[in-house]
């Protein structure tokens, strides 16, 4: 008895560094923000074996990619050059990867940071308003030190950095702020005091900040607007408490947000999306509870409790929950996973609508922890939504997998999709990388976490259409900026023709035409201005707006999703100075 008390006192020490990892029962684990474990006090039968089936899917030529080092909360999509392909962006040990379609290097890359490994996923945004997307990263030591590094996308360091910010922790957030037309830069520091930093982007601090926390803080903040003013909020949490600012760092009165029933945060960033239609964002988060246990938390823009919430779950919580249309009745729903270390499956996938009331089918498991943000996709082209997320075990024969689960509970025909490594913290990206119309994802199996690891990153053509309407949730916090707002979801990515500058403006015909539900609208500026994408019903009254902000001369495209409106006439209106031009478009459902 007295060995057992031993063994347990050990494992719920204070491990020293956030970021320690550690391989028990065949399985993956990362301490919380304060450094303890989640274990299944009364589950030490032995390590789980088990066997994966072949994979279901073609895998694109030049991939798996190999490259020494971890990987966490996966990459992301963007397009790094001049030709219509996407590219794949992953931070994986000192050097951040960007690579293209064939496996190759995008000229100019990878890129190495020094004194410690990287942190977190990539970010990409335009940080310093030329109309080109910079990648932003971050790394640090294991209990202090760091930088922030921003690249053009040839690789060149962007000017001002990198910053000698300190102990950053999680993946970088990027959002225009200020309303400039470029973005900043958010970001944590875990050094006393824990505090929330803005960077502009000549790595300059943003005035009013930073903001200071009661405790460390370990997840990525969420940027959007909760209270309908036009100005974007920040949302960061400490490990004891929900913070919300206005940009210019004054706060907002019913925060901090202190969590009931003893529940703590790490890792669970928050999520934002308007639940009960009032155009106010409410703010989801996961939390745990070091006794064993977690809950889920709806918190309206004045810092009180959605009725409804908070909802329980068996074990920690890590991941973001994912918002999106789940069982398809028009209503927005909430799904997270839990973890806890355990030799036999206890976690479980939850899912509830917006008032709190379990979908059909749901909690799904048991399953092995679930550590990382779930996708919410049409990926078999059923019209309905699926679930797929991470597995933190292998197999005997060092196999990891993504899992695939349909709306109702059900698994997924076809899947698990296998990796050489496990799928542990890192979340898939869904995507049409080379622009054919048909469904890709790219993710990643790691080998020998914790000690000399290596990385995969995998590319899969899920041989189904993309349909760009149907995917409510593509990668880690809803789009490449990482902001965690529901809805802003780049699904076509900017491009410009940077050796073909137009001669005139244009606004070309929409494609396809007529479509259902979603087509691209593609228009082109010859020099500077401020441009306006609208679009409008038959009777005139405007429904959506895809751009207003000044824009280089270039080329760009964007995906108009016609989901939410019904069948009919529509016109998409550019506006760029003087120059005015309207297409029909024709939507049949």
């Amino acid at each position: 008895m007295k060995k057992l008390i031993y063994v347990f006192t050990f494992i719920f020490i204070f491990i020293s560094y956030c970021n320690a990892q550690y391989n028990l029962f065949n399985q993956k684990v990362i301490p919380d923000a304060m450094g303890y474990i989640n274990i299944n006090k009364s589950d030490f039968a032995g390590i789980q074996k088990s066997y994966l089936n072949i994979d279901s899917f073609p895998v694109f030529s030049g991939f798996p990619l190999y490259f020494s080092g971890n990987s966490f909360e996966g990459g992301i999509y963007c397009n790094m050059d001049n030709d219509p392909q996407m590219e794949l962006v992953y931070n994986i040990g000192y050097n951040t990867y960007a690579v293209k379609l064939n496996g190759s290097n995008v000229p100019g890359w990878p890129k190495t940071a020094s004194s410690y490994a990287l942190e977190g996923a990539p970010a990409f945004g335009d940080i310093d308003g030329d109309g080109y997307g910079e990648i932003v990263v971050t790394n640090h030591g294991l209990s202090s030190a760091g930088y922030i590094y921003a690249y053009k996308r040839n690789g060149t360091l962007c000017a001002g950095f990198p910053i000698n910010h300190g102990y950053s922790s999680r993946t970088p957030v990027l959002a225009d702020v200020n309303n400039d037309g470029k973005m900043e830069i958010i970001v944590n520091r875990r050094e006393t005091p824990s505090s929330v930093y803005i960077y502009k982007g000549d790595g300059t601090i943003l005035t009013g900040w930073p903001k200071v926390m009661n405790s460390v803080p370990a997840s990525s903040c969420a940027v959007g607007d909760i209270d309908h003013d036009g100005q974007p909020e920040i949302i960061a949490e400490s490990y004891y408490s929900l913070y919300a600012w206005k940009a210019n760092g004054d706060s907002i009165p019913g925060f901090p947000f202190t969590m009931t029933n003893s529940a703590v945060n790490s890792y669970s960033s928050p999520v934002l999306a308007d639940l009960n239609g009032d155009n106010m964002k409410e703010i989801i988060f996961g939390t745990h509870v070091l006794g064993g246990g977690g809950y889920v938390y709806v918190i309206k823009n004045d810092g009180t409790v959605m009725s409804g919430w908070p909802k329980q779950v068996n074990n920690w919580i890590y991941g973001p929950p994912s918002v999106g249309f789940i069982d398809n009745d028009n209503i927005l729903d909430i799904a997270v996973g839990d973890q806890v270390l355990s030799s036999n499956p206890s976690d479980y996938v939850y899912g509830w609508n917006k008032n709190g009331t379990p979908l059909t089918g749901f909690p799904i498991g048991p399953l092995n922890a679930i550590n990382n943000q779930i996708l919410l996709a049409d990926v078999n082209n059923d019209n309905l939504t699926e679930l797929i997320f991470d597995d933190n075990t292998s197999d005997v024969n060092g196999k990891g997998k993504y899992l695939g689960y349909k709306y109702d509970g059900t698994p997924l025909t076809g899947w698990p999709i296998q990796t050489t490594g496990t799928t542990f913290f890192c979340t898939p990206c869904l995507l049409d990388i080379n622009r054919d119309g048909l469904l890709d994802m790219a993710g990643c199996g790691i080998e020998n976490p914790g000690s000399s690891p290596y990385t995969n990153i995998y590319l899969w053509n899920l041989g189904t259409p993309y349909n760009a309407s149907k995917i409510y949730i593509p990668c880690w916090q809803y789009n490449s900026r990482h902001n965690g707002v529901y809805g802003d979801i780049v699904i076509t990515d900017v491009k410009k023709e940077i050796n073909n500058i137009p001669v005139k403006h244009e606004l070309f015909q929409n494609y396809p035409n007529p479509f259902n539900p979603s087509t691209i609208i593609r228009f082109q500026i010859k020099d500077l201005r401020f441009v306006t994408l609208k679009v409008y019903d038959i009777i005139g009254d405007e429904i959506e707006t895809l751009v207003s902000e000044t824009k280089q001369p270039g080329t760009y495209e964007f995906t108009f999703d016609g989901s939410r409106f019904g069948s009919g006439v529509y016109f998409c209106k550019l506006i760029a100075g003087n120059y005015t031009e309207t297409k029909k478009m024709l939507m049949i459902k």
